[in-house]
C-alpha cells in the first residue's frame, strides 16, 4: 500500500466510476481496477460493490476511504509545512473564489495584496463552492472566498463583507416603478436562475420556497449571462450588490422587503501554516459594495 493507491482509492469514491477516476489519475482504467483490487485483497475487505456498472462503497469501504483522505490530508499538510520558507510573507499562494464573485471582488483583492506583500506569489482560481471546500480541505487550496454558512470543522474563516441581494427587472417591466418590493410579489414573474452547482441559485430557490417559480427552463452560466437576459426583457432575477454596475440602461435594481442576501468571508484549513497571513488578510480586505 502507498500514496498513490490512496489517491486511486479516494478517486473511485469521488467519482463512483473507475472510468472517471482513471482519467482524474492520468491513468489506464485497467491499471486503476488492478492497484484497487489489490488493495482490497491486501486489507481484506470489499471496499467498492461493481454491479450493472455501477459503483458503491461498502460500509467497511467508507471508513476506509475516510482514513485514507485523513492521512492524504496529513500529507499534504506535511508538505506544505516543509516547503514554507523562514518568510512566511513570501512563496506560492493559492487563493479562490466563486463564479458570482470571482470576477467582481478579486481584482481588487488581489492587487491589495499584491501591493502589500509583494513576495507572495499568487495563484488564482475560479471554482463551484463545493469544489473549494473540498480545495479547501484536501490543503491543495490555500484560502478561498465562499458565502457563509460552512458546515465544516476543518476549517475557519473571517468575514470580510454582506453583499445584498436586489431585484433585478427591465427599465419596461411594471415592477420598474416601485423603490422596494415583497419578494412574493415575483410568484408569477419568470425567474432567471444560475445553473446548478452555483449557491447563488440555491439561495435564490430558498427565498423563493412559499411558492413555485413560473418558470425553470433557463440556466445561465454567468451573472453576465442573467443581465443580459433582463436587459432583453426575457424575466427577472435577483443580483447580488457586488454585481451591480454604475450606470446601467435598460435595468432597475430593486430593493426586497425580506433583505436577502449573503455572507461572504475568507476561509481556509485550520492546519494551514499560512493561517496567520490569512487572519491579516482580512483586516486588509475590507471590500464595501459600492450598490
Amino acid at each position: 500500500m502507498n500514496l498513490r493507491d490512496l489517491n486511486y482509492l479516494v478517486a473511485v469514491a469521488d467519482f463512483k466510476n473507475f472510468t472517471q477516476a482513471a482519467n482524474f489519475c492520468a491513468i489506464g482504467q485497467p491499471t486503476l481496477s488492478t492497484q484497487i483490487k489489490k488493495l482490497e485483497d491486501y486489507l481484506g475487505v470489499t471496499i467498492f460493490n461493481r454491479e450493472n456498472n455501477t459503483v458503491t462503497v461498502t460500509d467497511y469501504g467508507e471508513v476506509i476511504v475516510q482514513i485514507a483522505r485523513d492521512i492524504l490530508t496529513q500529507v499534504a499538510l506535511m508538505r506544505k509545512i516543509a516547503q514554507e520558507p523562514q518568510n512566511p510573507y513570501s512563496g506560492k499562494l493559492s487563493i479562490g473564489a466563486f463564479p458570482s464573485l470571482a470576477s467582481y471582488v478579486l481584482p481588487e483583492y488581489i492587487f491589495k495584496i499584491k501591493h502589500s506583500y509583494p513576495d507572495l506569489k499568487l495563484h488564482v482560481l475560479e471554482e463551484k463552492t463545493d469544489s473549494l471546500i473540498k480545495m479547501l480541505t484536501n490543503l491543495t487550496l490555500d484560502a478561498a472566498l465562499i458565502a457563509l454558512p460552512i458546515e465544516n470543522s476543518d476549517l475557519e474563516y473571517g468575514i470580510l463583507f454582506e453583499d445584498p441581494f436586489k431585484l433585478a427587472v427591465n427599465i419596461d417591466h411594471p415592477l420598474s416603478v416601485e423603490n422596494k418590493v415583497n419578494i412574493n410579489c415575483i410568484e408569477s414573474e419568470n425567474l432567471l436562475l444560475l445553473d446548478e452547482g452555483h449557491c447563488l441559485r440555491g439561495q435564490a430557490l430558498k427565498l423563493c420556497s412559499s411558492f413555485k417559480l413560473l418558470s425553470d427552463d433557463f440556466r445561465a452560466s454567468s451573472l453576465e449571462t442573467l443581465r443580459f437576459m433582463v436587459k432583453n426583457g426575457t424575466g427577472i432575477t435577483l443580483m447580488p450588490s457586488v454585481a451591480i454596475q454604475k450606470n446601467e440602461s435598460d435595468i432597475c435594481y430593486l430593493d426586497i422587503e425580506q433583505e436577502p442576501g449573503r455572507t461572504i468571508a475568507l476561509v481556509w484549513h485550520k492546519n494551514n501554516p499560512k493561517k496567520v497571513l490569512f487572519k491579516e488578510f482580512c483586516q486588509l480586505l475590507n471590500y464595501k459594495p459600492t450598490a
